[in-house]
């Protein structure tokens, strides 16, 4: 388990019974899946769930790991780079990061 604070970067579920993926985008966004079996909530607020047939398709980040990347991604631009080299400058911090890949308690 992570000591660090984490961001939710993406709140969504996979329902097994029906294959939907439920995704919550905001705060009280409360979205189930079209047999009803399985429902998200929180957006990126909180990771809450109803239901227990489901994969979770969550993402959560170190906020370290997000501050880094916006760093680099402000240093990119700054030092004129094309989207792509954006894109290659991130996905450097991600390979390079100490982070332990975290999973949020629900």
């Amino acid at each position: 388990m992570c000591e660090e604070d984490l961001v939710i970067l993406s709140n969504q579920v996979e329902c097994l019974s029906c294959g939907d993926k439920p995704y919550s985008a905001s705060r009280h966004d409360f979205v189930s899946c079209s047999c009803g079996g399985i429902s998200v909530d929180g957006g990126m607020d909180y990771l809450r769930r109803v239901g227990s047939n489901f994969k979770e398709m969550s993402i959560s980040w170190p906020v370290s790991l997000i501050n880094q990347m916006i760093e680099d991604i402000d240093t990119a631009k700054e030092t004129g780079r094309s989207s792509y080299g954006i894109v290659c400058a991130v996905a450097r911090t991600i390979r390079d990061s100490e982070h332990e890949v975290c999973k949020k308690e629900v």
